[in-house]
């Protein structure tokens, strides 16, 4: 193995070898910039002290020197640096900016002496670039550096900022001694400026650790103001004690600078040092408000157990900012200390600051302070026993609702109350169990407990609570029975659909007869069952409408169960003036649905519908396009009678009619890992024509097999018309044994011996535009003889002639597709 690597490692470099030869060859030629530019990204990689010398004659060129210091920099060799460094005698400008640089990557220390003529250099570019070539290569550059920031300091306005940045990056990879030295040198600069003074007296104070602490203090005592962010900038990266004590040396009382006050006591938080605790407590106290309010959020940021009754007591402080921030502070301290400190509020004389207990309950989930807050219903003060009921209703679990009922009716807030029961019902899972506390607690209450109790069974919804309200609905009371009638009518489900039909059909009372039957037509929609039946249950109510806002209603409703049932339906409302705008609405709204199947009933329609509106105009004459082009279609068969599988034939629990239509889904509860078909059984058709309208999802696939042999299981085998929600398969032909035998837009035949002849005769992506993803299509197959043609849409998809297969008669049938919910 070891003779297999050498062997590898040579060929390796051999090529390598061979390629920087001839990068180089390249380089040296008279080959155009882009070449040897090109050339020189690749040397970048494959370079070797072999092409230094190459490389180094470009360093003069305008167009080439970045590249030729691109590719140097890499090269592990000390040629390099020669090549760079005798450069610096003959080049100017930004070529001697750039060479200068690249000594600098390479930390050529060689180098430091010929660059420190350069610090002073005339051209501003040139002495920056020395610079931070200086300061890349650490301690041995730094007395040059040195001297020449003292020389220059003494000059009229000079540009040090340079040499600054070169020390800084001197000191940063010496020692913490060296480096201390450098900022206290620069420090003592009289006309440094200001950013790089910040910097030399960041750097002193961190690299000192501890012992830069005086300093620190030192400069918060007497630097001017804008020193303030970076001083407290330097205290959160000195860690410890010590830093902490100093800090809280400077939050004296007497002090007259709010900012600084302000930065200190931001920054003791920011720390998380608990041992700030004691000097923060005096100013969370007394002081100016803007103080106090800094020292409770920081207070809260160091969460010591000992601020907890402080800020319990500055909860009913009386300045507005200093209580708010208090309690926003005990809402958000952690652990069960500040939970009883909230609670320990409750007892507190002035309604205000009981107040202010509950909001912290709240909005800290104290599921603890259940029974307090039970307690506080009775409370003496209105809006106390009102936030109480609404904290409940956050907080409290469903056996405590018949505590929350006892105090509804001891205290008579019933309205909050209500809200409550409302909010925890929702709240809770439906499991909980909130509607059997209801219930058991509904016989023993009257007036206006027991209507409360009905409106939140109402939210609850289920059957329990249907049964109660039922038996409510009986009551002698007319106020209870107009709290059940409502309460049914407004039920979040179907299930109270027959309470709602018998309301409707035996109450005097129009009131409840309008509200039952609108209750009917909002639930029908809510109903599980096809279109066809809810069809059935909007027919049972129609004629219990006598008002015209009811009436709009129901038309409504109507347009979106789609039948030539219902376009009657909606018709018989034609010569109503005050209905015109919506019997029209809702007949072309149908009739764009059916028109296909039912074009003679939608043309009379259209016919009858007056209309100014421009749009709806619009719609009118293309269904009336739409009703002649299938009136066209006379003399076709229906396969489908638009209500029940009669004469189709599929694997049980797979097809149903839904909404008028043929319809198969999977989900991922219920996927669909083996093809099936759904097969119609009243005949075998060779010869014909057949009109199919489908809608696919995206993701879905089908197709319908025409002359095919059905086989066990419901599977066929044959022909097929393929199609695919996203179309790519749309105008296909398939075959099983053959697969895909015709494209979308070819025109294909195959002889008796299967040899094909293939013929593109149109753009398969121009013709996938007439198909309508997730929309309704027209599917056209024509079958004679050995030749069938497809098209989709009134559009022609492909045509094949088949010698092969001799069957020319059999199954229609419809395929549902394995593969992901469809």
């Amino acid at each position: 193995m070891k003779h297999i690597l050498l062997i590898l490692v040579f060929l390796f470099a051999s090529a390598a070898f061979a390629q920087e030869s001839e990068l180089i060859q390249i380089i040296e030629s008279n080959a155009g910039h882009q070449e040897k530019h090109d050339a020189c990204l690749e040397l970048a990689l494959v370079g070797t002290r072999q092409a230094v010398p190459a490389l180094a004659k470009l360093l003069a060129d305008e167009k080439l020197s970045c590249m030729a210091r691109y590719a140097l920099e890499p090269i592990d060799d000390p040629s390099v640096d020669a090549a760079l460094r005798q450069s610096l005698g003959q080049l100017k400008g930004l070529l001697l900016a750039g060479v200068i640089d690249s000594l600098g990557v390479r930390k050529d220390r060689e180098a430091i002496e010929p660059l420190t003529r350069f610090l002073t250099d005339k051209d501003p570019i040139v002495a920056k670039a020395a610079a931070h070539a200086l300061g890349n290569m650490g301690g041995p550059a730094a007395k040059a550096l040195q001297a020449t920031l003292n020389k220059k300091s003494q000059e009229a306005s000079p540009d040090l900022l340079p040499l600054c940045e070169g020390l800084f990056r001197c000191a940063e990879a010496m020692s913490d001694t060296e480096a201390i030295a450098i900022y206290d040198m620069m420090r003592a600069i009289p006309n440094l400026p200001t950013q790089a003074r910040k910097a030399a007296l960041r750097g002193a104070i961190l690299r000192r650790g501890a012992q830069g602490i005086p300093l620190w203090t030192e400069a918060m005592q007497s630097e001017a103001s804008e020193w303030l962010d970076d001083a407290m900038g330097m205290a959160m990266d000195l860690h410890g004690g010590d830093m902490t004590r100093a800090m809280m040396l400077e939050l004296s009382p007497a002090e007259t600078n709010s900012r600084k006050q302000q930065l200190l006591i931001q920054a003791l938080g920011y720390r998380g040092d608990v041992a700030a605790t004691p000097a923060l407590i005096p100013l969370a106290q007394s002081g100016a408000p803007d103080l106090r309010v800094a020292a409770i959020r920081s207070l809260v940021q160091l969460g010591s157990p000992s601020s907890i009754p402080v800020l319990g007591a500055l909860v009913k402080d009386a300045d507005e900012n200093v209580s708010m921030a208090a309690q926003s502070g005990l809402i958000a301290f952690p652990g069960n200390e500040a939970d009883e400190a909230a609670v320990a509020l409750l007892k507190e004389p002035e309604a205000k600051h009981r107040l202010a207990a509950i909001t912290i309950l709240r909005e800290r989930q104290i599921k603890t302070a259940v029974q307090p807050l039970l307690k506080a219903t009775t409370d003496v003060d209105t809006g106390v026993r009102e936030a109480a009921f609404t904290a409940l209703g956050q907080l409290a679990g469903a056996q405590e609702i018949p505590a929350i009922i006892e105090a509804m009716e001891k205290n008579g807030a019933m309205k909050k109350g209500e809200d409550a029961l409302i909010n925890l019902c929702n709240r809770l899972p439906e499991d909980a169990g909130c509607s059997e506390y209801l219930t058991d607690a509904l016989p023993r209450t009257k007036g206006e407990m027991k209507q409360a109790l009905l409106r939140v069974l109402r939210i609850e919804g289920d059957s329990r609570a249907l049964a109660a309200v039922r038996e409510a609905a009986k009551e002698t009371d007319p106020e209870i029975r107009e709290t059940a009638w409502r309460a049914l009518c407004e039920w979040p489900t179907a299930d109270a659909l027959p309470d709602l039909d018998t309301i409707a059909r035996t109450t005097t009372d129009m009131k409840f007869r309008i509200l039952a039957v609108r209750g009917q037509l909002g639930m029908i929609d809510r109903l599980t069952v096809s279109h066809l039946q809810k069809l059935e249950h909007l027919k049972k109510v129609m004629p219990l409408i006598d008002r015209v806002e009811e009436q709009r209603l129901a038309l409504i409703t109507l347009s979106r169960y789609p039948s030539a049932e219902s376009l009657a339906i909606v018709m018989s409302y034609a010569d109503r003036e005050e209905l015109k705008d919506e019997v029209g609405l809702a007949a072309v709204t149908i009739a764009e649905t059916i028109v296909s199947t039912h074009p003679s009933e939608v043309v009379e329609a259209m016919k009858q519908i007056q209309t100014d509106n421009a749009e709806l105009a619009d719609r009118i004459q293309k269904i009336r396009d739409s009703a002649k082009t299938a009136r066209n279609e006379e003399g076709f068969v229906s396969l489908f009678n638009g209500r029940d599988l009669t004469g189709w034939d599929g694997k049980p629990g797979w097809w149903t009619v839904e909404d008028g239509a043929l319809t198969a889904e999977s989900t991922v509860d219920k996927p669909c890992n083996v093809c099936n078909y759904l097969i119609w059984r009243n005949g075998r058709p060779a010869d014909f024509e057949l009109l199919a309208d489908f809608k696919l999802s995206v993701n879905g696939n089908s197709g319908i097999q025409i002359r095919s042999e059905e086989r066990p299981d419901w599977d066929t085998y044959g022909y097929q018309a393929d199609m695919t929600g996203d179309g790519e398969l749309v105008g296909f032909v398939y075959h099983h044994q053959y697969a895909l035998i015709a494209g979308r837009g070819s025109k294909a035949s195959f002889a008796a011996d299967g040899k094909p002849t293939v013929e593109q005769v149109a753009d398969p992506a121009e013709l996938l535009k007439h198909y309508k993803i997730g929309d309704w299509n027209t599917y056209r197959i024509v079958c004679r003889g050995p030749e069938m043609t497809l098209f989709i849409n009134g559009t022609l998809m492909c045509q094949i002639t088949d010698f092969r297969v001799t069957q020319t008669a059999g199954i229609i049938a419809l395929q549902m597709h394995p593969g992901p919910p469809m």
